[in-house]
């Protein structure tokens, strides 16, 4: 039996969605693969702006369709993260000799994030406070985790990226539009737009998490200010450097002793709709409800685990460990706990967020040994990938290369 699945990856389509709180009509929801799951009023949230309720529907799930794409995609994931370099590069079609997953994009980035025309701005003053805004104390205290932002001497520092210049004026002072800002890069001939793409996150390198927060790719941004929400952009237009996982990945590594202390991925508060119908899906098949921390986890050695790392929320952290094998060594995802608010909030009225579990794999087989035992086997994987990048927020939705994976089974 042929399956073809579309990672699209990205890594990220994630965020909160601001707007007024909704009636349950599974019937009139629309999703659309090619948007992080953030919606216009988020696009233009004030920077300190309160977070706002979105609704979670444990009775909206997943079609019998996503749902066999996502598990399908999120298997795909675990065999590249349990493989080695060049069994995950193979996978990916990777071109190089040997074939490799590895990021081209593998240090702080500081000089070609400036090229590809992105700017640090001032995150949320709440975005840290994981303890206290978030709601989420008994979960961090449970993984050992400080739940303060650093400027209250907590271990979590945020961050905010955007792909635009907010500071560029025209002569009368009045700020130009980001439809309306040019930019070159060193060793391109061409001119670029910018598409005002954001992401803002936590690390924490003590503890060893990462957090996802506000998250919208040039994708899905250039969709809405180029095209009206209408026009998919040419993806030659967007900036090569755009996937969640690669900027994760340079700010990870800056001032940090210890790279390979990830033990957590976190996705806040998710308004993506896909990802909450796999999540409503999956709390069904384990009779549960959506509740606080412990929550309810899923092995990634499961459907449900699959369905969830290859969720719009999920794929863009396979990727930054997949591609960063060198720097990280072996690591896997064990499991992924779906939770929600610690308050006393109706269930209507809450975020689900999801965890995921990081721990040292196992050490691969040799490389022709594994690919003589998946021929055995009579899987082939990957038998065409698009160079479109759909991991840029990827959509998570990570949304800027999308890899199609054709597995037979």
């Amino acid at each position: 039996m042929k399956l073809a699945l579309v990672l699209a990856i990205a890594a990220a389509t994630h965020s909160v969605t601001t707007g007024t709180i909704k009636t349950p009509s599974p019937s009139t929801r629309v999703f659309n693969s090619n948007v992080s799951g953030t919606s216009p009023a988020l696009i233009n949230r004030k920077p300190n702006e309160e977070r706002p309720t979105v609704t979670f529907w444990d009775d909206d799930h997943a079609t019998e369709v996503d749902w066999k794409k996502s598990a399908a995609k999120g298997g795909a994931l675990m065999c590249a993260l349990e493989g080695s370099d060049q069994v995950a590069g193979r996978q990916i079609r990777d071109t190089r000799e040997p074939p490799s997953a590895a990021s081209r994009y593998n240090s702080d980035l500081k000089t070609e994030l400036h090229d590809w025309y992105w700017r640090e701005t001032n995150p949320s003053t709440f975005s840290c406070s994981f303890s206290e805004h978030w709601h989420l104390a008994h979960a961090m205290r449970s993984l050992g985790l400080d739940g303060k932002p650093a400027s209250e001497g907590g271990d979590n520092q945020c961050y905010r990226i955007e792909h635009w210049n907010p500071e560029n004026r025209d002569d009368k002072g009045n700020q130009i539009p980001a439809i309306n800002q040019w930019y070159s890069v060193p060793g391109h001939d061409k001119q670029y737009r910018a598409t005002k793409a954001h992401f803002e996150f936590g690390i924490n390198t003590k503890g060893g998490a990462i957090y996802g927060l506000f998250l919208e790719s040039a994708l899905a941004s250039a969709k809405s200010i180029w095209g009206g929400g209408t026009k998919e952009p040419n993806r030659d237009d967007l900036p090569q450097l755009r996937a969640f996982s690669d900027i994760m990945w340079a700010f990870w590594v800056r001032n940090n002793p210890n790279v390979r202390n990830i033990r957590y991925f976190f996705m806040i508060g998710i308004s993506n709709d896909l990802t909450n119908q796999i999540i409503a899906s999956c709390l069904r098949d384990a009779g549960a409800e959506l509740s606080e921390w412990p929550g309810t986890s899923f092995s990634t050695t499961t459907d449900q685990g699959h369905a969830l790392l290859g969720s719009p929320n999920g794929a863009t952290f396979a990727y930054f460990l997949m591609q960063h094998k060198a720097q990280l060594g072996q690591k896997t995802i064990t499991k992924i706990t779906v939770f929600r608010p610690e308050t006393d909030d109706d269930l209507s009225f809450v975020d689900a967020s999801l965890c995921f579990h990081v721990a040292d794999g196992p050490q691969p087989p040799p490389d022709d040994a594994a690919m003589a035992a998946t021929d055995e086997a009579g899987a082939r994987s990957v038998q065409r990938t698009s160079l479109r990048d759909s991991r840029d927020v990827k959509g998570i939705s990570v949304i800027s290369m999308i890899r199609i994976h054709e597995i037979y089974i």
